[in-house]
């Protein structure tokens, strides 16, 4: 254990994590409009729907149900129910509907396309509005909760910088050698890591040999991890990274062009989605154009790598 040293806070690491936010909070915003809208459409020929009956369902075509019943003066009125689905509903059975009464043959019933219309919508506005709060919990959770780990004890280790590519994600980690074996951490890129030697001292904030979640300082200067302390090597092709003693800080342009290629998903997670929930049109729309932000926000969350995969490691 040695005292607690001065140390920097890295500025690339707290911009990855906003860069990642900021589309999905957009997104959000410009959904939660455009579904707010939609709602006020599509309750809108509900709303004039105030009179209430019980109908006889006289003839069933399709998705159309013909109906037909007593109005509050006596007189005899039929209109169609549209549905979003065929069902098989025998004739002469009774089902409460509601209708307008400046317009008697605008009448509806309860699971009718215009019923599911709106909570199809209702549906979509919750959905946004928990995405978005959880994107923005977890990412404030990092971007407070990371510095905090410097009111952490200091513990001296090894360290070595390697790259851990899985199919296209590339990400940088930390292999630390302690007294009680070695442990891995998966960091935000810096350029001090790239200057780092193989086996080169390192003050960790945290204990890693115990603690899951610990603050590595390289070089004076704080490394954000991206996750937690593991015991076991990571998954995938893992290499060290080659030293250069003249690195600088890189632009965020590279890493976040590479990791905007996951976004190509986001039609395939609509179409399955509309699928699913039978949303239609809509709901594809609503679902890719969310999908999208958050296929690009879940790579900020796992660190970087600012270099090519294929120039990163070395045999």
């Amino acid at each position: 254990m040695t005292d607690r040293p001065p140390t920097r806070t890295h500025r690339r690491a707290r911009t990855q994590l906003l860069a990642g936010l900021a589309p999905v909070l957009l997104v959000g915003v410009v959904l939660l409009v455009v579904l707010a809208v939609r709602l006020g459409a599509a309750q809108e020929p509900l709303a004039r729907a105030t009179a209430t009956a019980t109908a006889t369902v006289q003839s069933v075509q399709d998705r159309s149900v013909t109906v037909t019943w007593t109005d509050a003066d006596g007189g005899q009125q039929r209109g169609v129910l549209q549905l979003r689905e065929a069902v098989a509903v025998p004739d002469g059975t009774e089902v409460p509907v509601q209708y307008d009464p400046a317009d008697p043959a605008a009448v509806y019933a309860d699971g009718d396309a215009a019923h599911t219309a709106v909570r199809d919508v209702l549906f979509g506005l919750v959905v946004v509005v928990v995405a978005v709060l959880a994107v923005a919990v977890a990412t404030l959770r990092r971007l407070v909760g990371r510095p905090r780990l410097a009111r952490l004890p200091v513990t001296a280790a090894t360290g070595t910088h390697v790259v851990v590519r899985q199919g296209l994600l590339v990400r940088s980690w930390l292999e630390l050698t302690t007294g009680r074996g070695v442990r891995w951490v998966p960091v935000h890129w810096a350029p001090e890591l790239d200057r780092m030697r193989a086996d080169a001292p390192v003050q960790v904030h945290g204990d890693p040999a115990s603690a899951t979640r610990v603050l590595p300082v390289v070089d004076g200067r704080q490394v954000w991890p991206s996750g937690r302390v593991r015991r076991t090597a990571p998954r995938g092709d893992v290499r060290q990274a080659p030293v250069d003693p003249d690195a600088t800080d890189q632009p965020l342009g590279r890493q976040l062009r590479g990791d905007a290629v996951a976004v190509v998903l986001a039609p395939v997670l609509g179409l399955l989605w509309a699928y699913v929930d039978g949303s239609g049109p809509a709901g594809f729309v609503v679902a890719s154009v969310l999908g999208a932000a958050l296929l690009f926000w879940l790579p900020q969350q796992l660190g970087s790598s600012p270099a090519p995969a294929g120039t990163r490691g070395q045999d």
